[in-house]
């Protein structure tokens, strides 16, 4: 079942996420996801190396019989929790980056993984 979800993380978890075209779970066997707003998703990407905060949109392929649970979580109404042992193929379809510059916040878009890499590692 393909489904487009949101996720927070820092750049170098989202250039890992590219290159390996999958996500992992974490300790408890779960993955995070905000199902329709990326705003919530900013506090989990805080980069302090990059001095921006990021999520990422993606298509996630998740197989049939994996538990997808969707709650309230703090700070993220329409949290979308995935139970598994296994990794999960996505695809990064746009990163979002949020930027405070002079007091002021900016955001920024840029699409495709091609895109998505060369940005990051500049």
């Amino acid at each position: 079942m393909l489904n487009t979800y949101y996720h927070g993380a820092d750049g170098d978890k989202i250039l890992s996420i590219i290159d390996s075209g999958q996500m992992l779970p974490d300790a408890r066997g779960e993955l995070f996801f905000s199902q329709y707003t990326p705003d919530s998703c900013f506090m989990h990407g805080a980069d302090r190396k990059r001095r921006a905060s990021f999520v990422i949109k993606v298509a996630a392929d998740i197989p049939e019989g994996v538990a997808v649970k969707r709650v309230e979580t703090p700070g993220v109404r329409d949290t979308v929790i995935v139970r598994t042992a296994d990794p999960i193929r996505v695809q990064v379809l746009e990163l979002l980056v949020r930027r405070i510059e002079d007091g002021v916040g900016r955001l920024e878009r840029v699409s495709g993984a091609h895109t998505i890499r060369g940005y990051l590692l500049r």
